[in-house]
């Protein structure tokens, strides 16, 4: 079988996307099967050996040139207009990122279609790539997509965004939208990387995979010491998020791990910053994980069993990921004014007293597991 795997491309850095497109190739590679991505050389994209890599652009903030939404984007992190900016739905995300402005949706299109006419794969993957089902359509292949309850239309939408798609569609003599959230459904398949209890999406073609990574996890009955924080672009300024996180746990017992790409490496008695750790070697021995909501951050969480302190900001898909933590009672939800020394280190103190929030997250993140995660989601796509 050929599988052109196609992820969702934004010029700042989210993880999410493109890490799970390489979990999926690793084990579609490990079954023997061929493998071609076609995704843009952003921020996030890593070389993988021995596979191609077919060209396709780097969307721009609300379609600006390149050059004006690199600027865009500095001065968002510079002025901290990422804590204030409001995302109402997926639909909202594609229009900001760039995704389905008329320049750029047109040539991504032109250059999946290229893509799939030359490695001529029997599946397109499309992580969450409106662009790629849309190509795939087109050239009368079939498509599974990445798929998540939030980014359903019912939940929420900005049908004024998609005016370039809609007259794209109409060029083409595709079926009308009235959103471009409408796209998910021409997939044969939907993969939601989560369960039903954390997201009730009905449907024939709905699978429930749960994380496509399943660490060898070691729980250890030992005194957990460590503090790890990631909140990626936006949310929470990362002075702020160095500054509070220094105040409450420097000189303290704990270990406080904080992940960013915005500031130099560096350690300071007890608080070590760098562009990345390995997961793996400190959630087993995390009290509580500080993060900003992204569903790779909150599978994490759940499937380490470590308790989550959640700033979700504005945006609505972090949002209802941060709200389910919370009904689980593995974590807790906060606003973004809410991010200080006192309050964090109370919550933390609160972890460690009630092993309520760690059994939860513990159960939960074992149901997640059992779903199959990657290897589930090989399986669907190899019965097609």
């Amino acid at each position: 079988m050929k599988v052109l795997i196609a992820p969702m491309s934004v010029m700042s850095e989210t993880s999410g996307p493109f890490s799970r497109a390489v979990a999926l190739c690793n084990e579609l590679v490990r079954r023997n099967h061929s493998v071609a991505f076609c995704s843009p050389e952003d921020v996030n994209y890593r070389k993988i050996e021995n596979i191609k890599n077919y060209y396709a652009p780097i969307p721009s903030p609300f379609g600006t040139p390149r050059f004006i939404g690199e600027k865009m984007l500095k001065l968002g992190q510079l002025f901290r207009i990422q804590e204030d900016k409001k995302v109402n739905s997926f639909e909202h995300v594609l229009h900001f990122i760039g995704a389905i402005s008329k320049k750029y949706f047109y040539e991504d299109v032109s250059c999946i279609r290229k893509a799939i006419q030359d490695f001529q794969p029997d599946v397109v993957y499309a992580e969450f790539r409106i662009s790629a089902i849309v190509a795939a359509k087109l050239e009368g292949i079939k498509v599974v997509t990445g798929y998540s309850y939030p980014v359903q239309k019912s939940f929420a939408s900005n049908t004024e965004y998609s005016a370039s798609v809609k007259n794209f569609l109409k060029e083409n003599d595709l079926q009308p939208i009235d959103s471009v959230l409408d796209i998910f459904d021409w997939a044969d398949l939907k993969v939601v990387l989560s369960s039903y209890e954390l997201e009730p999406i009905e449907g024939n073609n709905i699978v429930f995979t749960g994380p496509f990574f399943k660490p060898n996890i070691k729980f250890t009955e030992a005194p957990k010491n460590k503090i790890i924080a990631y909140m990626g672009f936006g949310t929470i300024n990362i002075a702020t998020m160095i500054d509070n996180l220094t105040k409450a746990f420097e000189n303290t017992n704990f270990e406080v791990y904080i992940a960013t790409r915005q500031v130099k490496p560096y350690k300071k008695n007890n608080i070590i910053v760098d562009e990345r750790f390995d997961f793996s070697k400190l959630m087993p021995e995390a009290i509580a994980y500080i993060n900003h909501g992204g569903q790779n951050s909150i599978m994490t969480g759940l499937i380490y069993g470590v308790p989550q302190i959640i700033y979700p900001g504005n945006v609505f898909e972090r949002k209802y990921n941060a709200s389910s933590v919370v009904n689980l009672k593995a974590g807790a939800s906060l606003e973004v004014d809410e991010f200080n020394d006192v309050i964090i280190k109370n919550i933390v103190n609160d972890f460690i007293h009630n092993p309520t929030y760690a059994n939860n997250a513990k159960k939960s993140g074992i149901e997640l597991l059992n779903l199959g995660g990657v290897k589930k989601a090989v399986d669907v796509i190899e019965a097609l």
